[in-house]
């Protein structure tokens, strides 16, 4: 009985001086500052700016209490379960950038066709290297999703619609359809022009 007493008694005072102890979180404009104590009992979370994947880090600051409304609706935003021993709104760790192709679809041929300029998408740490491109399958309603970063939309895998790759392994199959394509035009000219020439001259005589 006595050490079960005791027991109650120790958990009763440390529940009582986390109580007392105001939550830490990382306060400031870019996240580089340490954690400090927030200056009142009454925040319980902390908030910070929200790494959307593929798209990078929201613009905003840190510091204590929930996040505001209008940064929750725009994505800018996120809250977390404060402590009073570590801050819970830390930075979150990178991971390395990649390039993707964006695509549009062309009215006049009918098909996706890769813009000029490759889409920079930024990672969280362990987060896989992929793009999603058109396949031949692809129509006017198919979804290219964040502008050719990550993976594509289920529904799509599903159709054939939309493949995924290695972004080397990507500009690979993308060079490679294209230079097949230059190949049969090159060697259709030639053969069409013969057909044009047999055909006029057979009709003449």
């Amino acid at each position: 009985m006595k050490i079960a007493a005791a027991v109650l008694i120790f958990l009763t005072v440390v529940s009582y001086i986390c109580q007392a102890l105001n939550v830490k979180c990382v306060q400031g404009d870019d996240g580089t500052a340490a954690a400090q104590e927030c200056s009142s009992p009454k925040f319980n979370n902390c908030y910070q700016p929200k790494f959307n994947l593929y798209t990078g880090l929201s613009s905003g600051s840190y510091g204590c209490g929930e996040c505001l409304s209008s940064d929750l609706l725009g994505n800018r935003c996120e809250s977390c379960k404060a402590s009073s021993f570590k801050a819970c709104n830390t930075p979150k760790e990178t991971g390395y950038n990649f390039t993707c192709y964006d695509w549009e679809w062309n009215l006049g041929d009918q098909k996706f066709v890769k813009k000029e300029t490759k889409t920079v998408c930024q990672t969280l740490k362990e987060t896989p290297q992929v793009c999603n491109i058109p396949t031949s399958q692809a129509n006017v309603l198919t979804k290219i999703l964040n502008k050719g970063c990550g993976p594509c939309e289920d529904v799509e895998k599903t159709f054939g619609s939309c493949r995924e790759c290695h972004p080397i392994a990507c500009d690979s199959a993308i060079s490679s359809a294209t230079t097949h394509a230059v190949k049969i035009t090159a060697f259709q000219v030639p053969v069409l022009l013969l057909a044009i020439v047999y055909s006029f001259g057979h009709k003449r005589f």
